[in-house]
This record gives structure tokens, C-alpha cells and sequence, in this order.
């Protein structure tokens, strides 16, 4: 999905993820189910931000935290941001299932250190009908 993030990631059936990563000097791969219960409208998923890279103390200023974000998709981007200070720009991509489901698979990242979103700092649809916040 992100190329410069190498993220990747699928649905086996309705419910059930998997994705890897890959980051300067290491890769992971991971499988999980959505929640039962979506934690707002159009949200499935929104997984804690992860280091882009290792970090160091030399490299401290260039490591930025990449969130993963999975939502219930459609032809509607989600262009619509409040972004914090330093947040770089939403990476998505639109998937649909053999099941005709389609989600929104997103990404975005900020400074991994000394950094903390405005409280109004939100990702919305086109059509702002599924918002959410940025979390810290």
C-alpha cells in the first residue's frame, strides 16, 4: 500500500487482517481480526503509530511514528484533514473482497519525538460523513 513504508495488507474473510512491515532494519507480520463492534461509524480499526526506522540518538530528528488505519471504504477518499504541526501527508488505498466489502487501508506519520496533535486534528471522507481523530 505505502511504498516508502513498505505496508501491506488483506483480508482473508470478512473479519480476519493480516499486514507487514518492513522498516530500516527490521520487518514484522502480524494477523488479527476487526473488532465486533466498530469503535465509531466507518472506523474498524485504528492501530497505535510505530517507529518508521530504528531509532538512535543520531537519527532522533528524522524518525517519524506511522500510524495504520483501516476503514469501511467506498470511491470516497478521505482528503479531508486537519492535520497537527508535522504530520505528513495520508497514504490510502481502496481494497474490495471477494465478499463485495470494501475498506480503506491508511496511513500517516509525525515526528516520533516531542510531538502532540491539536485536539481538533482529524481525518475525514470527501464527503466528511466518517470522521475521526488523530490520536497521540
Amino acid at each position: 500500500m505505502d511504498a516508502k513504508n513498505g505496508e501491506l495488507a488483506w483480508m482473508s474473510d470478512g473479519r480476519t487482517f493480516c499486514y507487514g512491515k518492513i522498516r530500516e532494519g527490521y520487518s514484522s507480520y502480524t494477523c488479527d481480526q476487526l473488532p465486533e463492534k466498530a469503535p465509531a461509524p466507518g472506523l474498524l480499526l485504528m492501530l497505535p503509530g510505530e517507529s518508521d526506522r530504528v531509532t538512535r540518538e543520531d537519527n532522533a530528528a528524522e524518525v517519524r511514528r506511522v500510524h495504520f488505519v483501516i476503514a469501511e471504504g467506498g470511491p470516497q477518499r478521505f482528503d479531508h484533514v486537519k492535520p497537527g504541526k508535522g504530520m505528513g501527508p495520508v497514504h490510502q488505498a481502496v481494497a474490495r473482497f471477494p465478499s463485495g466489502r470494501m475498506v480503506t487501508f491508511l496511513t500517516y506519520d509525525y515526528p516520533e519525538r516531542g510531538y502532540e496533535f491539536a485536539p481538533e486534528a482529524e481525518i475525514c471522507r470527501s464527503d466528511q460523513k466518517v470522521c475521526f481523530p488523530i490520536p497521540n
